[in-house]
């Protein structure tokens, strides 16, 4: 920002008496951000039942979890996915660990920011956050890509078959990595959360299996053991498209009755009913089609399904804070709800003087004191300082 005020002023004439600094601007944004975090949101809360919450888990180095609440208009209305503006940022907190009693706790603090109990909480399956969901008496919505990526885990990760092929994939990429051949080589498989994202060893798959016939024969002996395992891949590949229609129709129109039976469409398009594999998929994801729209009205509006914007948003701060990991959760994590509020087609313009005019720099430092845990940095210097 520094930069660009400066060029602006270089090339377009701009006058200012001085150039604000990066601490200027930082303070700026530390304090605009807590203007909006501090007051509840008039867009969501004012009736019973009005707005849902989405609540996660971020992990940060060292001894600090930050678990960070979202608040959202509980009926979705628009077939689009969820963004950053149409969400507002409840509670950010930060501990070295957190349990189902102190997330409970968390989630009553934003209940009683608005004042009313939320209609339903989008969570993933993580058992501290579905206990607290559970003894905060809320509906629980499992995320549709965690829950789904968690039932194709159950059928595949155990699965002989499925474990020999990813066994190949992984040997042929660490023997060949360094050498002519690595242009074919597979991309590299994640190591956690692996059935969320395996989407591309299934496209290099089923591209490797389609031109195979034009690779040398030195080639073809190295990756000999992709036709093996030809029909598997086909199968693979398969459920994995399904999977991620699945996800798509959830995430873009939530869930409710009339998308359930349209997910089952989608499924008894894709899957194979004479497989035992995908017997145990289709039933698996059934249930679950079965147990979450049941949860709304019969007949009612969509409920949302994704949690993917509260991974998005911690994201977004990560990617602007100091690259600097030991700094952890700063201060400068009030950048999201200004985030959010900027972006919003519904909230009022915001008013920036009134902000700066209304919000000390104690009160960031007394909210950092009472909400963050000692910064990594200060306590490293601190430990190797000169006696």
């Amino acid at each position: 920002m520094v930069k660009t005020l400066s060029i602006l002023k270089e090339t377009l004439g701009w006058e200012f008496a001085s150039v604000p600094n990066r601490n200027s601007i930082e303070n700026w944004v530390k304090k605009s951000g807590y203007f909006i975090y501090k007051e509840p949101p008039g867009s969501i809360g004012e009736n019973e039942g009005d707005y849902a919450m989405i609540v996660d888990e971020s992990m940060m180095i060292g001894s600090e979890k930050m678990l960070l609440t979202l608040g959202i208009k509980a009926e979705k209305t628009e077939p689009l996915a969820t963004t950053h503006q149409d969400v507002c940022v409840l509670n950010i907190s930060v501990q070295p660990s957190w349990n189902s009693q102190k997330i409970a706790q968390d989630l009553a603090k934003s209940i009683q920011k608005l004042g009313v109990s939320p209609r339903y909480i989008i969570s993933d399956n993580g058992s501290s956050l579905s206990k607290a969901i559970r003894d905060s008496g809320c509906v629980h919505i499992r995320d549709v890509g965690h829950t789904l990526g968690m039932l194709l885990e159950r059928v595949y990760k155990n699965d002989p078959e499925f474990i020999a092929y990813m066994k190949e994939v992984s040997q042929v990429r660490f023997r060949e990595i360094m050498k002519p051949i690595a242009y074919l080589l597979p991309p590299k498989q994640r190591t956690l959360a692996r059935f969320l994202n395996l989407s591309p060893i299934c496209a290099w798959s089923v591209r490797m299996l389609q031109h195979f016939h034009t690779l040398t024969s030195h080639e073809q002996q190295i990756f000999s053991f992709i036709p093996r395992y030809g029909s598997f891949i086909e199968e693979l590949t398969e459920v994995i498209d399904c999977i991620n229609q699945l996800q798509r129709e959830l995430k873009q129109k939530g869930i409710c009755r009339k998308t359930a039976q349209t997910c089952r469409s989608i499924i008894g398009r894709h899957l194979n009913c004479n497989n035992e594999r995908t017997r145990q998929l289709i039933h698996a994801i059934d249930r679950y089609l079965s147990e979450e729209s049941g949860k709304s009205r019969a007949e009612g509006p969509s409920w949302h399904a994704s949690s993917d914007v509260i991974e998005s948003l911690i994201g977004m701060y990560k990617a602007k804070k100091s690259p600097n990991p030991l700094y952890g959760v700063t201060g400068f994590v009030q950048v999201m709800p200004l985030y959010t509020y900027l972006g919003s087609a519904t909230a009022a313009p915001f008013n920036f003087k009134k902000s700066l005019e209304n919000v000390f720099l104690k009160d960031i430092q007394q909210w950092e004191r009472n909400n963050l845990t000692e910064n990594l940095v200060i306590k490293r210097t601190k430990k190797l300082q000169s006696a």
